[in-house]
Parts: C-alpha cells; structure tokens; sequence
C-alpha cells in the first residue's frame, strides 16, 4: 500500500518530528506524538503540503481548506508529497491515529521512494480554499 507524506520542504529523508496542537485545538495527548505522520490519501498529503505557516481546518467532508494565516497562501511555491511504499515499515511501528492519518513509530527517518513536486495551488483541484 502506498503512504503519503505532505511537506513545504524538499528533502531526501523524511525524519520524525514532534506534532503539537494548535492553540485553542484540542487533540488527545496520545495523538501528539514524536513520530513520522504519513496518510493513505494523497490529496489530503498535498493539502498538509501547500499549508502555509500557521494552524488550518482541512474538512474532508465538504472539500474545504481554511488557513489561519490565509493571506500567507502562495500558490506558486514549490511543494512535495513523498510517497512510502507501507511494505517497507514495520507493521508494528504502524499507529492509526485517525481515519486519515497513520504514525510511524519507534522510526527517527524514513526513505521516500518517490518525490512528486507541485505548486501550493494544485490542492485547489481538490479542495476549495476558504478565506
């Protein structure tokens, strides 16, 4: 199975990081883990991509995205979705953490097998920006 991983930056390794939540977000504290986020949908690791600086509601239900910093938004930076092929991680290492996103554990970096490049813009063929 193919896994996602959305980034602003370009990189060879992916490496494990501490999630945080944003202010006045309340997200479980077995949610916030020092790990490496990846995703089954590859539009939703586009929308995490073209984030700008700042927290956002990604609503996969009605296909919106509303940045908190909105007016940050370029939609000609450049962004990447990494793709992991899911046989190369260790089942175990494996944590749902909800219906759109996996951690992987117990793992400080991870190599992409395939780097796709797009401009911040491309989530607007899939998601409508609310301003």
């Amino acid at each position: 199975m193919k896994l996602y991983h959305g980034s602003p930056n370009n990189f060879d390794t992916i490496h494990n990081s501490q999630a945080q939540a944003g202010d006045c977000i309340n997200v479980p504290d077995d949610e916030l883990l020092n790990a490496i986020y990846l995703t089954t949908n590859y539009k939703f690791a586009l929308a995490i991509a073209s984030m700008p600086e700042g927290a956002a509601d990604i609503d996969e239900a009605t296909r919106t995205i509303k940045f908190e910093n909105s007016e940050a938004f370029d939609p000609e930076k450049e962004v990447y979705v990494y793709e992991i092929d899911s046989e190369t991680i260790p089942k175990e290492n494996l944590k749902k953490i909800d219906e759109l996103q996996v951690a992987v554990l117990n793992t400080t970096e991870l190599k992409p097998t395939i780097k796709h490049i797009h401009k911040a813009g491309d989530v607007e063929k899939y998601y409508e920006i609310k301003k």
